[in-house]
């Protein structure tokens, strides 16, 4: 039996931003709440892993619109798991409309972290599923992204709040994606393409981060500091 995993939704108005296109937050919310679904169904899930000392760390995740879906447009969501490797393990998904089409691409890459020790547990330790895997690939990989200077550049303050927390406690991975939009605020013309973003270190409640953007024309990097220590580096290309 393949190890895959497909769901129907409908997509909501909440869903879009002010120009009526889907925001990288849903997209982001999208792809996370189908993973943990699935993680659960191959007895890997939040509950599974906590119960273990164990818990699912989230390093990269990137995704590309091939086609921007339509407010209130019915899609299908799938996404499988690749062949582990030796400590990380990724996992791939689709967005479709209803006559097959690919409208958004994405992948991400996990780890486990021993709640106790907080180190990372190799994945041959990790009770990963057996079965006939799909070798498709919606990105052949995710590599760290490139770190940029930030002399020069004007640092944006960002403070996370109660609403950006997830049941673990920590800020919710989609939510830095509203961070960076809310920091580009980007005009009706520039469309994303392509968002990518590496998460370095966790926040909490209430903490204050800069963010600094460096643009050279369709290509935009970002990279959150609290104080000295990387929070996250993004990487968005513009239609």
């Amino acid at each position: 039996m393949k190890i895959y995993m497909e769901n129907k939704l409908k997509l909501r108005s909440s869903d879009y931003d002010t120009y009526d296109e889907l925001t990288p937050y849903a997209i982001l919310d999208i792809f996370q709440d189908i993973a943990g679904e699935h993680a659960t169904k191959l007895g890997l899930g939040f509950h599974d892993m906590i119960s273990k000392n164990l818990l699912w760390v989230l390093l990269r995740t990137k995704y590309e619109v091939v086609k921007m879906p339509q407010m209130y447009e019915n899609v299908v969501v799938s996404t499988w798991p690749e062949v582990k490797g030796r400590a990380d393990m990724n996992r791939d998904y689709l967005i479709k409309n209803d006559k097959g089409e690919v409208l958004i691409k994405g992948k991400s890459k996990w780890v486990v972290i021993d709640l106790n020790s907080r180190r990372l547990v190799r994945a041959s330790n990790v009770n990963y599923p057996e079965g006939e895997y799909i070798l498709e690939n919606t990105f052949d990989e995710l590599y760290k992204l490139d770190d940029f200077d930030i002399k020069n550049l004007t640092p944006h303050l960002v403070r996370t709040s109660f609403s950006d927390l997830d049941h673990n406690g920590h800020v919710n991975n989609a939510s830095y994606a509203n961070y960076i939009v809310d920091v580009l605020n980007l005009k009706r013309e520039e469309k994303i393409k392509t968002f990518e973003i590496n998460y370095e270190k966790e926040l909490m409640q209430d903490q204050c981060f800069e963010v600094y953007v460096k643009r050279d024309g369709k290509v935009i990097l970002l990279k959150g500091l609290k104080e000295d220590t990387l929070i996250f580096k993004a990487k968005l290309e513009l239609v």
